[in-house]
């Protein structure tokens, strides 16, 4: 001790208060903190080897080593810890619709706001749980409970996130603060109405109601999916059900809205092993000498497999819980990995799905896809998939399908170009022209946009409808052995466009990341995307294939998918 008693640290501050700057002082004594906080830091990674410090997408954080991950599951799991901690503390609190497609939010009284903040200081006050600020997607201010006080601006924000970091085998970082659960502290509608800038708050509220009716309501810090006001005639005791275990919310708070998706969508997958070779004999037979001819239409390439396959379905385990079922449409082949007694996957063969069946076999995709709206029992809603596309971040079926079954389109701002077809045309380019010759003469209208290489929602009953309407160009492509610069483009050119036309579908947005995986800045790029994990789908491309560096790239695609993905989904053997 020294001085008055005082220990080293506390003698500095004491010092730093009596001569220096304010300015100056703030600044030291954020470096004292910080000092310290990294010292607490270090002391918890020592004592739990579990505990690993990793970069994620807001910053350096301390995580968990997880033995599984799904997105629903890593929100689900610091739900129970927010509600652990009101429980202990005997404090009310009630689940809130809120508009991410997987975090949940949980209410509680602004008056409780003190002694919940005190249960999770005595619950976790030792551990790594975060709690932190969020203007929009942007983490402002954030602390761990182990490094001490929380900041100021935490602290006295009207909606704090908590949560644990979950890492991957790797410390790579899978569930960050974006899986936390949020907290809103509710005002009592007396307290609301009181303010001196009363008329200037109610603008950020979303139900606009006289001062005088805000008596015995409650007032949301933020706008939800159903009412930012609760009165207290609408608070009547309800439950809502996650994970297998109910939760207290309110009644309205139960309803299914007009914009919920409730029917059911599944997934279809189109998918060959290019590496077998029965298969591979049997298309060099087909090709015969035409291979030159149809080289620029999609060669070899177009069928090596990486096992992407089996990264897409982890994808769509860990980021999209709303898909019913998933189909694998294949020339009689299974990968060797999947579980085809998992009742959530089928594998069909293309025998069962072709209205003809000696136009097989067949190995154009554009073949394919115009009887993939035949497997039995599929939903009428769907998305269909190449192995290379892949979810990046928690999706929902309203990201694909309005409530009303409107599908929802990935336009791209590529265009399929002017003039017939040519035989130098890409094969996208060459079917959406002749898409385009269809459909121009029945509406007047002239196409021109491609789509994004995300998973495409279908409409089956448009599909059954189009293979009547146009019947010879979809029986003619539906028998092209090969892409053929006569082909039409059914899942997506056609279908997309005629539900659009004919008000059964329109534009949507999407956020995606394509790589050229052959490109030369293609590891860089992919290392981005698991940095930041911010891409709602990628799509792992092959523009222009190198033969000699198949393996370096097929290292890179595995150790890039491993990583974000690490995990089998259920779909996989043991």
């Amino acid at each position: 001790m020294t001085g008055e008693g005082r220990s080293p640290r506390a003698a500095v501050r004491h010092a730093v208060g009596r001569v220096l700057p304010a300015p100056v002082r703030k600044r030291v004594r954020e470096g004292l903190d910080g000092a310290r906080a990294a010292k607490r830091r270090r002391a918890l990674l020592a004592a739990d080897p579990g505990l690993r410090a990793a970069e994620g997408p807001h910053g350096a954080v301390i995580g968990r080593i997880a033995e599984d991950f799904t997105a629903a599951g890593a929100a689900e799991a610091n739900l129970r810890l927010v509600v652990a901690a009101a429980e202990a503390a005997g404090l009310e609190y009630f689940l809130v619709p809120g508009h991410s497609p997987v975090r949940h939010v949980v209410g509680l009284r602004k008056a409780d706001k003190k002694a919940f903040l005190e249960s999770m200081r005595e619950r976790y006050g030792d551990g790594d749980v975060y709690a932190a600020r969020f203007s929009g997607e942007r983490c402002t201010a954030r602390g761990m409970y182990a490094e001490g006080a929380l900041p100021t601006a935490v602290k006295n924000a009207q909606t704090i996130r908590f949560a644990r970091i979950g890492l991957g085998p790797q410390g790579q970082v899978l569930a960050g603060l974006d899986y936390g659960c949020d907290v809103e502290f509710w005002r009592d509608g007396e307290e609301f109405a009181a303010q001196p800038d009363f008329d200037r708050k109610l603008d950020r509220v979303r139900v606009r109601i006289p001062a005088a009716m805000f008596a015995g309501a409650w007032v949301g810090p933020r706008p939800n999916r159903v009412a930012d006001v609760l009165p207290a005639e609408a608070r009547v005791p309800a439950h809502r059900e996650v994970g297998g275990r109910e939760y207290p919310t309110f009644e309205p708070f139960t309803r299914k809205l007009a914009d919920d998706v409730d029917f059911p969508v599944d997934a279809v997958y189109m998918w060959v092993d290019g590496d077998d070779p029965a298969w591979a004999a049997e298309r060099a037979r087909y090709l015969g000498g035409d291979a030159a001819e149809h080289a620029h239409l999609g060669g070899a390439s177009r069928y090596t497999s990486r096992d992407e396959l089996k990264y897409s379905l982890r994808s769509l385990h860990a980021f999209a819980p709303f898909i019913r079922h998933v189909y694998i449409v294949t020339a009689g082949q299974t990968p060797d990995w999947l579980d085809t007694g998992h009742d959530g996957v089928t594998v069909v063969d293309h025998a069962e799905i072709f209205a003809d069946p000696s136009a097989l076999p067949v190995f154009s995709s554009h073949a394919i896809a115009t009887q993939l709206h035949h497997i039995e029992g599929l939903s009428d809603h769907y998305l269909v998939l190449n192995d290379d596309l892949f979810f990046g971040q928690p999706s929902q079926a309203e990201r694909f399908f309005h409530a009303n079954g409107i599908a929802q389109l990935p336009f791209s701002p590529l265009q399929i170009g002017l003039g017939a077809v040519r035989p130098e045309d890409s094969a996208p380019n060459s079917a959406g022209k002749n898409v385009r010759a269809l459909l121009e003469p029945d509406f007047g209208r002239f196409i021109t946009r491609k789509f994004k290489h995300i998973p495409h929602p279908q409409l089956r009953p448009v599909l059954y409808e189009l293979e009547k309407r146009y019947a010879d160009a979809v029986d003619a492509t539906s028998r092209s052995r090969f892409r053929d610069p006569r082909d039409i483009e059914f899942a997506a050119m056609l279908h997309h466009h005629y539900a659009m036309l004919t008000g059964r579908a329109v534009p949507g947005r999407s956020k995606l990341h394509y790589v050229d995986i052959y490109d030369p800045a293609a590891p860089e790029r992919l290392a981005g995307i698991l940095a930041a994990r911010d891409g709602e789908f990628f799509c792992l491309n092959e523009v222009e294939p190198v033969p000699e560096r198949e393996a370096e790239v097929r290292a890179m695609v595995r150790g890039f998918l491993e990583a974000y993905f690490p995990f089998p989904s259920p779909y996989e053997r043991s």
